[in-house]
């Protein structure tokens, strides 16, 4: 028989088992969830580090996409605009049957240059028949009459540009890049083309300064129905010229600009593309890069972090075994205990391997612990560490700065700032530091979070660098636009004033036909001075730099109206304005001069049929004063809103309005100036009603 004795220790052998037990899988269970969340933080590493990568590419892609497709829309505007300056020659010159001569021939030089882009310039009449060119005289005989942008001409009444297909020139064997207008008669029959070309070589060049060297990265340019017209680098296979309409990007209804992935059709890899269609012209921009090049570092990473998490998992496995079988017969308070060293042994794992420096420090500055990231970056040995003060890491360390950081430290709890860790071997390098109080051993002390930031300074850097480049550049081109401008005027008053004095001296001995030719080239001449007058005031504007003061809107309203008192009382205008205008931020003169401009124009294009009766007013909108000058003249088309602020464009002929096209591209100078913005809005035969914003002046 068992004794009650033997029972008793039986029972309490019993049930220290079953505590032991209980003990041994919960030490289990614990070891199961810290190896799952390994493998969960592993994973979540991973997919977050591809996902950034990922993302910031994207980001970037995008951002340089807009840019690309900006600036060819730019260089291709300025073709456009030598095209417009060429066909209104030809209208001033009577048509294209007067377009064959060496002075148009010279004419087509002088607009080429400063436009880097052209290849070359074209006059055809409507039978196809080459009339002139820019690079050949006397124009060689060929004919155009089977390309597809003369049919599209010949059939289309359209007036605006046209990008061809890339083909071999007539004249030459280049391939090149058409942009072609049609040439209209006074009673809009097709009188010919005017074309210039771009060689793809141009954008080639200017794609390959911009492209990004990593990742592969490829642009292409294409029409919008699928023609390919350049690409950089190219591809094997890959002819410029080749269709790709039958691809989803060239279907209709596809979004004008986004991003998507997939095989490239032109070199195969699988690529990260993003895609921008131009505002103004049916053209289509790529920009991709290999998206296997792009994830290299990360499968490398992904590879690091596998291991770590492999080895994790074995390491805590084992621990949890060794553990389960070293817990039999210990007491509950050991099996706590152990928990606690296996959870502290774990953060100091984790804080050993932060990517990022940390550092224990004393109040006084003395560093008690380091990390092996900061031991690396300092070049300092685990052992040495606990003997490095702040002052030996940062230069600009002092103690009136250290006890600044202590006081915001005890009112905030943390300080943030950034500083330059001086290593012991090695340039000093830029740091984010960031600085808690904690409570240790009965010590307050500092805990550290150090960051390296030099590349985001070299970033920053370079970023600065480049807008300081640019705005040198910008200050370079207006004052070449002030100087050549000003120096033209010397030239063409000898002009102006010889032709006077032939006119005097021989007028009563020539025909009517050569007085005519005197007065047609006095006009000329009076109206290319009022033209080179408006490009010294368009380049005057914000040149020097006058600061924006609290001004009067009032006042400013009241000298426009005196300057143009002459012109109100000869077409009996009747100006109806509020009573009450607010301060504005603006320089005063060129407030006057946009004002002056916006109510010239209200009263130059009034209806035939009635007075003129303009209305100006203000108010708060937002964060800005909306400013409206209001008239019921003859108005503007929807399709003209934008063109009508651009420098050079007239909506009417000479003869039944003067001007030079530069009065409204000076207004929206003057406003974008002051940090506003100009816009119109108009019904024909009813009226037109300007808005600009200015910033409002600062309450007292």
């Amino acid at each position: 028989m068992v004794s009650r004795r033997e029972g008793v220790l039986v029972a309490e052998q019993q049930r220290k088992d079953r505590n032991d037990l209980v003990g041994s899988r919960a030490v289990i269970v614990l070891g199961a969830i810290l190896v799952a969340a390994v493998l969960l933080i592993t994973s979540y590493e991973i997919w977050r580090q591809r996902t950034v990568a990922l993302s910031s590419s994207a980001t970037n892609l995008e951002a340089l996409a807009v840019a690309l497709a900006e600036q060819t829309e730019r260089s291709i505007r300025n073709v456009e605009t030598v095209i417009d300056a060429v066909l209104e020659s030809i209208d001033e010159g009577g048509g294209i049957e007067n377009a064959n001569s060496a002075d148009m021939h010279r004419e087509l030089r002088e607009r080429a240059v400063g436009v880097p882009q052209i290849a070359g310039i074209g006059l055809v009449d409507s039978t196809g028949l080459g009339v002139n060119t820019l690079v050949h005289w006397p124009t060689p005989p060929f004919n155009v009459a089977d390309r597809d942008y003369f049919q599209f001409h010949r059939d289309h009444a359209d007036k605006a540009a046209h990008i061809g297909a890339l083909t071999s020139g007539r004249l030459s064997d280049r391939e090149m890049i058409t942009i072609s207008k049609r040439i209209s008669g006074r009673d809009g029959s097709f009188k010919g083309v005017v074309l210039a070309t771009i060689l793809p070589g141009f954008f080639h060049e200017f794609y390959a300064r911009v492209l990004p060297p990593t990742h592969n990265s490829a642009v292409a340019l294409f029409r919008i129905d699928g023609m390919l017209l350049a690409r950089v680098p190219e591809a094997p296979g890959t002819k410029l010229g080749k269709s790709y309409a039958h691809l989803p990007d060239f279907q209709p209804g596809e979004p004008r600009s986004g991003l998507v992935r997939g095989p490239s059709p032109m070199d195969g890899a699988m690529r990260m593309v993003a895609f921008q269609t131009l505002e103004r012209y049916p053209l289509k921009l790529n920009l991709s890069l290999d998206e296997g090049q792009l994830l290299a570092s990360w499968r490398g990473n992904t590879l690091r972090l596998a291991a770590f998490g492999v080895t994790a998992t074995i390491l805590l496995t084992s621990m949890v075994f060794l553990l389960v079988r070293h817990m039999r017969g210990e007491e509950q308070s050991v099996r706590q205990l152990r928990d606690s060293e296996n959870r502290l042994r774990l953060a100091q794992f984790t804080l050993d391997h932060a990517a990022d420096m940390v550092f224990w420090a004393t109040m006084d500055g003395r560093v008690i612990y380091a990390n092996r990231a900061a031991c690396e970056r300092t070049n300092v040995t685990v052992e040495e560490a606990s003997t490095v003060t702040v002052a030996e890491l940062d230069p600009a360390f002092s103690p009136e700065m250290w006890q600044g950081h202590l006081a915001t430290l005890r009112r905030d709890g943390t300080v943030r700032y950034e500083a330059v860790h001086r290593p012991r071997k090695g340039r000093p390098f830029p740091v984010d530091v960031v600085i808690t109080t904690v409570m240790w051993e009965g010590q307050e002390s500092l805990c550290a979070f150090v960051r390296d930031i030099t590349d985001r300074k070299q970033a920053e850097a370079a970023l600065a660098e480049q807008a300081i480049s640019l705005e040198a550049s910008n200050a370079e081109l207006e004052q070449f636009a002030y100087v050549a401008s000003h120096d033209l005027r010397e030239p063409l008053r000898m002009v102006n004033s010889f032709v006077t004095m032939l006119s005097k001296r021989y007028g009563d001995k020539l025909d009517d036909e050569a007085r005519d030719y005197i007065a047609f080239a006095q006009d000329g001449a009076v109206r290319m001075d009022r033209l080179i007058l408006d490009l010294l005031e368009y380049s005057r504007v914000g040149r020097l730099d006058r600061p924006l003061v609290p001004t009067p809107l009032g006042q400013c309203i009241d000298l426009a109206c005196r300057n143009l008192l002459l012109a109100i009382d000869e077409s009996g205008a009747a100006i109806d304005r509020d009573t009450d205008f607010p301060m504005v931020m603006a320089n005063e003169e060129e407030l006057v001069r946009l004002l002056v401009n916006l109510i010239a124009n209200a009263l130059k294009y009034r209806a035939p049929d009635r007075a003129p009766r303009i209305t100006i007013g203000a108010e708060r909108r937002d964060d800005d004063i909306l400013v409206t000058i209001a008239d019921n003249g003859i108005g503007i088309a929807p399709e003209y809103f934008e063109r009508i602020f651009r420098i050079f464009q007239r909506l009417h002929g000479r003869d039944r309005y003067e001007g030079t096209g530069i009065g409204l591209a000076i207004c929206k100078k003057i406003v974008e100036r002051h940090g506003g913005r100009i816009w119109v809005e108009s019904v024909p035969d009813q009226g037109s009603c300007f808005y600009f914003t200015l910033k409002p002046a600062p309450t007292p």
